[in-house]
């Protein structure tokens, strides 16, 4: 039975002190393992995937589009080969006309350029003002974009990675109507904040709690804005009252707790290749002395039961008894939640970001390898 966690107001932990070396005493526990993990898809059976078939000739409009944003030649190159958001899009929204995959391509190339600057091995990794100050002028970005005065226009001096975000909000506010385009600008405010406080907490010389860490991670990840660009990609506005309804908010909570679940094991190997030890998987494995495969049954726990309580949340949505079409949008919104976890899983088996292809076998089990540390 998974560790229990409170889905609002976890406190901050008070805990005795520990070692100042428990990074390393981690990294020796772990060092030189190998695990094989269940096929995750497999824990969310009613939650089937699909692809919009596009893939290929949205991956060479993005081919064309690459070479003009200012980032990093080696970074595109490594993300192109590496990530293929092409296909996350794909699997994100498999019904999405093909005029509106490219936007959405574009913004998950952002997050992850984004992401990756300020995460381990990022410029600003271990920069907290450089961070601070990149954030400042992120925020800036989403409400010259989304606020009620729009500025298309970004000032001289921005960093490549929001520098590239101005058009990006352009084309999709465009497609968004008043409502969507508030809550996507206060979902990307959260997440830039959330970037921001999630590096302070790496460079505090202390790992967190993991249910503590848990928690501060789904009230500002950055799969939520993915969940209102699917009103952008099937072009529908949910209502305020529906969105705000009991049923509809938990939905959303609970499956961006899966994906954040889901995505900890199955980015394990490669974040513990780059020392980034704020894995829930580790962070069990350091606060309650678990083994790795423990830990690992830990969270994957942790998956079946917030998938269980998801689908029966399903039978509280507020349905209405004459307007298909708000029902028809219901169903679409609430598959485009399910899409997050299930699509985040499809993807990581898929390309190479996480692990490599031969480590994964015809069960669609990974033979996940923590054998050495970069």
């Amino acid at each position: 039975m998974a560790l229990e966690i409170e889905t609002r107001h976890i406190p901050v932990p008070i805990a005795a002190p520990k070692p100042l070396d428990e990074r390393e005493q981690l990294i020796k526990k772990a060092l030189g393992q190998k695990l094989l993990v269940p096929d995750i898809l497999s824990l969310m059976p009613a939650w089937i995937s699909e692809v919009q078939p596009d893939v290929d000739e949205i991956n060479e409009e993005i081919d064309q589009w690459l070479p003009t944003i200012n980032i990093d030649e080696r970074k595109k190159a490594k993300h192109r080969a590496r990530g293929n958001y092409t296909f996350l899009t794909a699997v994100y929204y498999p019904h999405c006309k093909k005029d509106k995959m490219l936007v959405l391509t574009q913004f998950l190339y952002w997050i992850f350029f984004f992401d990756d600057e300020i995460d381990n091995g990022g410029e600003l990794t271990d920069d907290r003002e450089g961070t601070r100050l990149c954030c400042e002028q992120a925020n800036r970005c989403i409400d010259d974009c989304l606020g009620p005065n729009p500025n298309y226009t970004p000032p001289e001096g921005l960093p490549g990675t929001v520098e590239m975000f101005y058009p990006i909000l352009r084309d999709l506010r465009a497609g968004l109507r008043p409502g969507s385009t508030e809550r996507l600008r206060r979902e990307l405010h959260d997440y830039v904040n959330g970037v921001s406080r999630q590096q302070r907490v790496r460079t505090s010389g202390r790992l967190p709690n993991p249910l503590y860490h848990f928690q501060i991670r789904a009230d500002d990840v950055g799969v939520i804005p993915s969940i209102t660009q699917n009103e952008y990609a099937m072009e529908f506005e949910l209502p305020q009252h529906i969105r705000s309804h009991e049923a509809v908010e938990f939905i959303v909570q609970e499956c961006t707790k899966l994906t954040i679940l889901l995505n900890d094991v199955l980015s394990l190997q490669k974040e513990f290749r780059v020392s980034q030890l704020e894995n829930l998987v580790l962070l069990f494995m350091n606060e309650y002395n678990l083994s790795l495969k423990s830990a690992v049954d830990q969270v994957l726990d942790l998956i079946r039961e917030h998938y269980a309580i998801c689908v029966a949340a399903e039978e509280r949505l507020p349905w209405s008894e004459t307007d298909e079409k708000l029902n028809a949008d219901i169903r679409e919104y609430i598959r485009g939640c399910q899409r997050l976890a299930t699509g985040t899983a499809y993807w990581s088996y898929e390309c190479e970001r996480y692990f490599k292809n031969s480590q994964v076998n015809e069960k669609r089990e990974v033979l996940l390898d923590l054998s050495y540390v970069n």
